[in-house]
C-alpha cells in the first residue's frame, strides 16, 4: 500500500463494482433460452452461483476500500476534493498505522461490521469523520450486505438463518428454495425503476465510498 493514493483506492474500488455488476448481467444473460427456444448456455443453478461471486467479490471490494482508506487517512493523506480529517494519531508510516487499529487480543482489524469500524474511526479521528457519520447513515443497508456475504461464504446455521431473517423483511415471505443469488437477482418491491437486490446494495456501496473519498 506504500505508494497508494486515495484516488487510486476510491477508482479500484468502482472498476471492480463494475466488473462485479457485468458478471452478474453475464449470468443472466446467460440462463435465457436462445433463440427458436434453444438451451440456455448454463443453468438457474449455475447462474445463481455466479451471482453470488459477483456479491462476493464487490463486498471483498468493499473491505479493502474502507481498510486502505482508513489507514491512508490516519497516515494524513487527503482526499482527491477537500481536506484530511483531523487525526487524533500519527503513526510514521503505513506499516505502524496498520498495526495500531488492531483491537487489543485481536490478531486483525475487523472491517467488514460497520459498527466496528464505527467505533475505531471515533478512537482516531476527530467526530469519526469521514467514516462515522457515511456508515452510520448507512448502517442498515450495510449490515444487510454483511449479512448476504456472510451466507454466501459461510455454510453455517447461524449464517442462513440471519440470511432467512432478511428475506422475510424485504420480500414478507421467504420463497422455497430460494438461494442467496436468487435472492440478489429479485427485484426490489416497489422500486422505480425496478433494480434487483444486487444493484441495489452495489449501488449502495458506491454512494458509501464516494463520500468517505470525495472526488
Amino acid at each position: 500500500m506504500a505508494q497508494r493514493r486515495l484516488r487510486t483506492v476510491l477508482a479500484d474500488l468502482l472498476r471492480n463494482l463494475k466488473e462485479c455488476r457485468r458478471l452478474a448481467i453475464d449470468a443472466h444473460k446467460w440462463s435465457l433460452p436462445g433463440a427458436h427456444g434453444t438451451r440456455p448456455y448454463i443453468s438457474q443453478k449455475r447462474r445463481d452461483s455466479m451471482v453470488e461471486i459477483a456479491f462476493l467479490r464487490a463486498f471483498l471490494a468493499w473491505e479493502i476500500f474502507v481498510e486502505e482508506s482508513f489507514i491512508l487517512y490516519l497516515c494524513g493523506q487527503s482526499p482527491p476534493s477537500g481536506r484530511a480529517p483531523r487525526r487524533y494519531a500519527f503513526p510514521p508510516n503505513q506499516t505502524l498505522a496498520m498495526q495500531w487499529v488492531i483491537p487489543e487480543r485481536r490478531h486483525f482489524a475487523e472491517w467488514t461490521d460497520p459498527q466496528e469500524v464505527i467505533g475505531r474511526a471515533g478512537r482516531f479521528f476527530h467526530n469519526g469523520r469521514p467514516f462515522e457519520p457515511v456508515l452510520r447513515s448507512n448502517i442498515h443497508v450495510l449490515g444487510d450486505a454483511r449479512t448476504i456475504r456472510n451466507a454466501i461464504a459461510h455454510m453455517s446455521l447461524s449464517a442462513r438463518l440471519k440470511f432467512e431473517n432478511l428475506v422475510r423483511a424485504k420480500l414478507t415471505t421467504l420463497p422455497s428454495k430460494l438461494t442467496v443469488g436468487g435472492f440478489l437477482g429479485t427485484s426490489v418491491p416497489g422500486a422505480t425503476p425496478p433494480i434487483s437486490f444486487l444493484d441495489y446494495y452495489v449501488d449502495r456501496i458506491e454512494f458509501a465510498a464516494r463520500q468517505i473519498v470525495p472526488s
